[in-house]
């Protein structure tokens, strides 16, 4: 029972008081029937409007993969050119020996793909400032 009223229909109970109107058979399987297409209109609604919901989302989410990718591949060609921009500065240095470039370190933890730009800038200017001031100073001591 939902509150006070009864889910038997009036006829059934025996409740025939004079408010109730006698209902026949066929208008209530129309109302029935009535209530059952609106509320499968209305979920039909919702689920187009999920669909349009979730096409959305799924275009930007394709989107940002097709971003990610194309900041992998520039990723790869700077790593490469710094990687082969510090085997040229090292040239002269004959004792060292140059290694292909290393595979990507897994263990570094997640942040800004931009910090991690400037990391290698600032070493590979590093690097060249060092390579610098060690030729000022050989040359010096010639």
């Amino acid at each position: 029972m939902i509150g006070r009223a009864s889910v038997v229909p009036a006829q059934r109970s025996g409740d025939t008081g004079s408010e109730v109107v006698a209902v026949s058979a066929v208008e209530r399987y129309k109302e029935v029937v009535g209530q059952a297409a609106a509320a499968v209109e209305k979920v039909r609604d919702q689920d187009r409007d999920r669909v349009r919901e979730l096409l959305v989302r799924l275009a930007a989410s394709q989107d940002r993969v097709a971003e990610l990718i194309e900041q992998e591949k520039l990723t790869h060609v700077a790593v490469r050119l710094l990687w082969e921009a510090a085997v040229e500065a090292l040239w002269e240095e004959r004792w060292m020996q140059m290694k292909p470039i290393p595979d990507p370190d897994e263990t570094v933890p997640p942040r800004a793909q931009q910090d991690y730009f400037t990391a290698m800038d600032l070493a590979y200017y590093s690097l060249e400032d060092a390579l610098q001031k060690r030729g000022l100073l050989r040359r010096k001591n010639t």
